[in-house]
């Protein structure tokens, strides 16, 4: 009876020691698999969030790319402001530079904006008028110099300033972005050649100038000159004399010509712009000279030059380009970033007895 009750016991104690050493590695083997499924499910989320920062860094550097893009390329509906620096608006031709640009600027390019200022004549004002725009802060400025060196400081203070400067007409003494022109020098020498054809190589002749300082008045009076001098030994240039451009001021010195000088002793009178050249034209009419067969020539193209040359009160006029639509072009190149010449040349046309009905009811108004 002990010895089944002692085999019973020990047989009881080999079944719990079993199990006992059974049951480690069965736990073993049931947390391995729990921690492994723990680590891998860390390292994927890991994974996704490094994921996410890269491609939200991709997607900042994409915008910032394409912010700087769009800052370099300007976008067809970006607003930019002109500034206008009139010389004055006393002439056909200033007013036409102006109304012209303006107007092929309204038909194609309608995000732009325009502040003008009128200087009215005078190159002090002109040039506060330049640092006005600087101040109004303009994208651009668009300028006809009233003379050459009396802009010099104010437009070298819109380039510095970062503001770019396109000039029309007129040139200044100092860089700027681009300069819109035609060679008053070679028209002078389109005019020299003509009335040394009409007056046979020899003759009197009286130059009635525009406003010194001007590059139009020393380019029309150097080409003309030179010309002269070099090519027709029998003409003379007997007198002349600034008239500002302005049509009183020559009729006046053409008063005091025709007394000066009688019947015979003037074969030609040689003005810088058309306003002049009509104002002498009817100077000479009024004194009762016109039977003695002067040439009066102009430049720049007005109508009423046309009209002039029509009737032979008038030798021949020279079209001097508007600059018109090319300053706008070139304007619109700058501030779009787009490549522009620093040099635009327009080309003068001149307009005689021969011509003149090809160019009736084109002329400056």
């Amino acid at each position: 009876m002990n010895k089944k009750v002692l085999s019973a016991l020990l047989t009881g104690v080999m079944v719990v020691s079993l199990s006992g050493c059974g049951s480690a590695p069965a736990e073993t083997k049931t947390e391995e698999p729990a921690k492994e499924e723990a680590v891998a499910e860390e390292t994927t989320e890991v994974a996704e969030e490094a994921a996410e920062e890269v491609t939200e860094e991709a997607s900042t550097e994409e915008i910032k790319d394409e912010a700087t893009a769009t800052a370099d390329e300007p976008g067809g509906d970006e607003t930019f402001t002109i500034g206008y620096a009139q010389r004055a608006t006393d002439a056909a031709y200033t007013i036409a530079i102006k109304e012209r640009n303006q107007e092929y600027a309204k038909e194609h390019y309608p995000n732009l904006q325009w502040v003008e200022t009128d200087a009215q004549g005078d190159v002090a004002t002109q040039a506060a008028n330049i640092e006005d725009l600087i101040s109004r802060g303009v994208d651009l400025i668009m300028v006809s110099p009233l003379t050459s060196d009396g802009l010099t400081d104010a437009v070298a203070e819109a380039m510095d300033a970062g503001i770019p400067v396109v000039t029309m007409d007129r040139e200044v003494d100092t860089s700027v972005t681009v300069k819109v022109v035609a060679d008053n020098k070679e028209m002078g020498v389109m005019a020299a050649d003509k009335l040394a054809e009409m007056m046979g190589g020899k003759g009197n002749v009286i130059e009635v100038c525009g406003t010194t300082g001007s590059s139009a008045a020393i380019d029309r009076q150097a080409g003309f000159e030179e010309t002269i001098a070099s090519k027709y030994p029998d003409i003379k240039i007997v007198d002349s004399q600034d008239c500002d451009f302005n049509s009183a001021k020559a009729a006046s010195y053409m008063e005091d010509m025709l007394q000066k000088y009688g019947e015979g002793e003037i074969q030609a009178i040689y003005c810088h712009n058309d306003p002049m050249a009509e104002a002498v034209a009817e100077t000479v009419v009024a004194a009762g000279r016109d039977n003695e067969g002067i040439l009066i020539t102009g430049m720049d193209g007005e109508e009423a030059a046309f009209q002039m040359v029509e009737n032979g009160q008038m030798a021949f006029t020279i079209i001097y380009p508007t600059m018109s639509p090319e300053a706008m072009i070139a304007a619109y190149n700058v501030l779009t970033k787009q490549p522009q010449d620093e040099v635009v040349n327009c080309i003068p046309t001149l307009v005689s007895k021969e011509n003149v009905a090809e160019h009736l009811g084109t002329g400056l108004q």
